[in-house]
């Protein structure tokens, strides 16, 4: 049962930037053999998940449960907003 949290981001975009720590913090503290955590540049997506998943607007953070996905949030969150988007999901 593994959990995958891919956020899609660029590094021109002001509030990905902004997103980051929060997201390297969660990331420390939650990353497991049951959570992985995946950060996909869309300006060097050599694997096409952008496209795979339909990213529209970044920053991006999709979740996926055993391959498939299971939510997805737009936009910049806290590191609050993000372990309880992660944990509830």
């Amino acid at each position: 049962m593994a959990k995958k949290v891919i956020k899609f981001w660029a590094p021109w975009c002001g509030p990905c930037n902004s997103y980051t720590p929060a997201f390297q913090n969660v990331k420390q503290e939650l990353q497991s053999e049951q959570i992985e955590f995946v950060e996909v540049n869309i300006e060097e997506d050599s694997e096409g998940l952008t496209a795979d998943y339909k990213v529209k607007g970044i920053p991006c953070t999709v979740i996926l449960q055993d391959g498939v996905e299971v939510a997805r949030r737009a936009g910049a969150l806290t590191e609050q907003d993000l372990r309880e988007f992660i944990l509830a999901n």
